[in-house]
């Protein structure tokens, strides 16, 4: 992504409902799926493509996460924001050891990626065994839009698309579903009518009025009781746990 767009995610990304209620997903699955702690450490984490750093800053006690992503503006905000992040590219610039993390997130990546396959099974090979692999996407092809374009992204995934990338990994996916449901019929219908009547998405990132952003964020962040025990059909993203098989 542009320079600019980082710039605009460190700006509103502590505020925004979405990148609030996403972050508050992210944990909540952390803290269902992830092993128990060893008594002599805390759990490993490393988030790739890791942004500004705030799903870094807000990680749950007991977990020590460390980022990688390709901007060099991307790291000096996480720096800023006092998480520890560096400089690397997948599928080949990852600096760090096979099989030294307890848990890997790549939230909104792979589609940024030409060779998101083997972009997915260099993040896989980071994973300890009995280790947790965590990958959300925007879903459903027939939303893409100019915002998507904006954000360097090159395809948005089905629930069997991106099942079959992370099939090549050699993880065991215990959950692929669809999220950010609640909201899809207003989203969907906002963007199919922005396509049908030419006009481009906005890529500004823009906090509501409180009032509504507490509203969506409440809305979105509610799914976390969902996933996992409850089918969601559709949603505007998707999210899949996978496990690296015990040795």
């Amino acid at each position: 992504m542009k320079d600019e767009i980082y710039e605009k995610m460190y700006r509103v990304e502590e505020r925004h409902w979405w990148f609030c209620a996403k972050r508050t997903i992210i944990t909540n699955l952390l803290r269902r799926y992830l092993p128990c702690s060893p008594r002599q450490r805390p759990l490993r984490l490393a988030d790739l493509g890791c942004g500004c750093g705030g799903m870094l800053a807000e990680l749950p006690p007991g977990i020590e996460g460390e980022g990688l992503d390709s901007s060099r503006k991307a790291v000096s905000f996480c720096r800023a924001r006092g998480v520890t992040a560096r400089i690397g590219s997948f599928p080949s610039d990852i600096p760090f050891e096979r099989e030294s993390f307890d848990a890997v997130i790549m939230a909104d990546v792979i589609e940024h990626i030409d060779d998101d396959v083997a972009a997915a099974a260099a993040a896989a090979r980071l994973v300890r065994p009995g280790g947790v692999m965590i990958v959300t996407v925007p879903a459903l092809p027939a939303l893409w839009s100019s915002w998507d374009a904006i954000h360097g992204h090159k395809r948005r995934y089905t629930k069997g698309s991106l099942a079959a990338v992370l099939s090549t990994t050699g993880l065991t996916a215990e959950l692929i579903s669809y999220y950010n449901t609640l909201l899809f019929p207003f989203a969907a219908a906002a963007r199919l009518l922005a396509k049908a009547l030419g006009r481009k998405t906005a890529g500004e990132l823009e906090v509501p009025p409180r009032p509504v952003n507490s509203a969506l964020r409440l809305i979105f962040a509610g799914e976390r009781h969902l996933l996992g025990r409850v089918p969601l059909p559709v949603g505007l993203s998707l999210v899949a746990i996978c496990r690296k098989p015990a040795a």
